[in-house]
Order: structure tokens, then sequence, then C-alpha cells
């Protein structure tokens, strides 16, 4: 285990906090009923749609994971490192937008706590 393996396991960790929270807050808007919106047309129920992009992220970032420990050379770290920081970045910067956008759809239909 290596300094830039730890640094991406704490990049990787304030990621997933971030997308939890966000679920949650959301989560708390909505009744239990709620359809959201995942892509296009397509609707899930909340119980399904919230917690699903977390759970895909969160096995992402094992499976990223797995491979930055069994490399062994420092050139694999560092390009270990740079990817599991920029995808972290990426992947709660899409699920932020895609839970604003969903929201946003919420708030216009009415379907949103006040």
């Amino acid at each position: 285990m290596t300094f830039l393996s730890i640094a991406a396991d704490v990049l990787w960790i304030l990621s997933l906090s971030i997308m939890a929270s966000a679920t949650r807050t959301a989560w708390m808007r909505m009744e239990p009923e709620t359809r959201v919106p995942v892509m296009g047309s397509w609707r899930l129920s909340r119980n399904v749609a919230l917690p699903l992009p977390v759970v895909l992220a969160f096995i992402a970032g094992m499976a990223l994971l797995w491979g930055h420990r069994h490399q062994t050379q420092l050139s694999y770290d560092v390009i270990f490192f740079g990817l599991r920081a920029t995808l972290a970045a990426i992947i709660a910067m899409v699920h932020l937008q895609w839970l604003k956008g969903a929201l946003a759809t919420l708030e216009a239909e009415g379907a949103l706590k006040s």
C-alpha cells in the first residue's frame, strides 16, 4: 500500500459520501411512491433509482481498488492514482447533475414535498 493508493482511497470515499449525502437529501424530499426519472422517459421507484448510482459507483471503486492494489510498478501506481482520482470526481459530478435534473423534473410535476 502506497501513499498514492491511500490518497486515491480518500478521494473515492469523499466522492461516495457526497453522492450518499445528496441522495439522502433527495430521498427526504420525495414520497415513497415517487417514480424518479432515470433516462429519458424511464422511471424507477425511489427505492431503486436513488441508491442505484451510489451502489454502482461503489462497485466501480472496488474494481479500481483491486487493480490498484495488485500492481507493483511505480508507473502503474501513478496511472491508477490518476484514474481513480479522476473517475471519483467525474462520477460524483455526473450523479449530482442527474439528481439535479431529476429533482427539477419532479418539482415541475409537483411530486416533491414542500
